[in-house]
């Protein structure tokens, strides 16, 4: 009887710790603070920084200062995850995972407000931050397993970012100023080939590891077999997503060319 009590009372503090860690893993501290970070960066953007731009151009600057912000901090922590520990996918959440992540739902927070508020008609972007966020927000605080795919995804998806972020400002100013011209006409190319082979070409190679784990039920014993299929959904909709961006940057470079070749020729 003793030998019986004594395990069932091990098996409640069991219990009680692991309850306890749950709580613990779904405190979200660093959200609240990234969050008053990404909206004071917008606002220092917005009535600071370029006040003497246009609504349009300040709006689209402002929310190009937080992407560079977020994908500075957060593609280099996740890439030092996938390096630091195994490439396993229902895996416990780490902290530096939830850490990670609230400092992305933040960002994703605060530019979905300003697509809502500046540009709502930009369904593509404000579909694609909602299907980020709800990814995230359900692996920090519902499954607490499998952040190991989504610092694969914020790795590989924010890798180009700040030079996209560099690009995009370029591109906002080049008609006002000769050297922001310049930076645009030099980083087009090299924007749009990079952006082409991380989003084009390693996003369909994630979306194809990822598929071939969740959709087999392989994480079914940590994550519902339903939200691992909402997941790579998710996934393959933000990669149908970036073959369409790769196409608007093509596009768009052949344009650059074509209209700077007839000064060529005139030369």
């Amino acid at each position: 009887m003793e030998l019986e009590a004594a395990m069932e009372h091990l098996k409640s503090l069991s219990r009680g710790a692991k309850q306890q860690r749950e709580i613990e893993a779904r405190k979200g501290g660093v959200l609240i603070i990234s969050l008053l970070f990404f909206a004071t960066l917008y606002a220092t953007a917005w009535f600071f920084i370029f006040r003497s731009w246009s609504k349009h151009k300040r709006c689209r600057a402002a929310s190009s200062s937080i992407s560079f912000a977020h994908a500075l901090v957060g593609a280099s922590l996740a890439m030092a995850d996938m390096v630091s520990s195994p490439w396993t996918l229902d895996a416990p959440n780490t902290a530096f995972q939830n850490r990670i992540m609230e400092w992305s739902m933040a960002y994703f927070i605060v530019d979905l407000f300003h697509y809502f508020l500046a540009v709502p008609e930009d369904h593509l972007f404000i579909a694609h931050h909602f299907a980020t966020l709800t990814y995230m927000i359900s692996c920090r605080y519902y499954t607490l397993h499998g952040a190991k795919s989504v610092m694969s995804l914020i790795a590989a998806g924010e890798a180009t970012t700040p030079l996209q972020a560099i690009w995009m400002l370029a591109r906002l100013a080049k008609d006002e100023f000769p050297v922001a011209e310049r930076v645009y006409t030099a980083l087009s190319p090299t924007f749009t080939l990079l952006f082409t082979i991380v989003r084009g070409m390693l996003g369909p190679f994630l979306l194809g590891k990822l598929a071939s784990f969740y959709l087999w039920g392989c994480a079914d014993t940590v994550i519902p077999r339903w939200l691992a299929w909402f997941w790579v959904f998710e996934v393959s909709f933000a990669v149908v997503g970036s073959m369409i961006w790769v196409f608007r940057l093509w596009r768009g470079l052949f344009k650059l060319y074509s209209q700077r070749s007839g000064f060529w020729k005139r030369d």
